[in-house]
């Protein structure tokens, strides 16, 4: 009875946290990861899901304005920029939040400001662009 109160989207997508949550412990009390290791992981999986949130926001049974296809396409190409900076050693931590935290901005306007999807921003959205922000900033240091 009660499984069919969850919503599984919600529950997926807080789920995604869970890798970050193994980083930050393992940081924190074992250091069984390498350094280096730590830092790539939680760029790649954040550009996963980076990109992820951008084509999200397509929907191909319909036709979507132009802008919005654009803004779906952004992120996907803005990751191969970071993978190859990252690839090069470039430190992009911070780059990657301010994406993550542009995206989030963008979003309200462009998908969240109206209907009932708005509870999706408040609930969903911004706590875990939040989380992820923060467990970027804890793996980092």
């Amino acid at each position: 009875l009660m499984i069919k109160n969850i919503n599984l989207q919600y529950l997926f997508s807080y789920l995604g946290i869970i890798p970050y949550l193994i980083l930050i412990i393992d940081k924190t009390f074992f250091n069984q990861f390498q350094i280096n290791f730590l830092h790539n992981f939680s760029i790649y999986y954040s550009l996963i899901i980076f990109v992820f949130i951008g084509a999200s926001n397509w929907n191909l049974t319909k036709e979507i304005p132009i802008h919005k296809v654009i803004y779906g396409f952004l992120p996907s190409l803005l990751s191969v920029f970071l993978i190859f900076f990252n690839l090069y050693s470039y430190d992009i931590f911070f780059l990657l939040i301010l994406c993550l935290i542009i995206q989030l901005i963008i979003d309200y306007f462009i998908i969240y400001n109206t209907g009932e999807i708005r509870k999706v921003y408040y609930f969903l959205r911004i706590p875990l662009t939040i989380l992820i922000v923060f467990s970027l900033i804890i793996i980092q240091l």
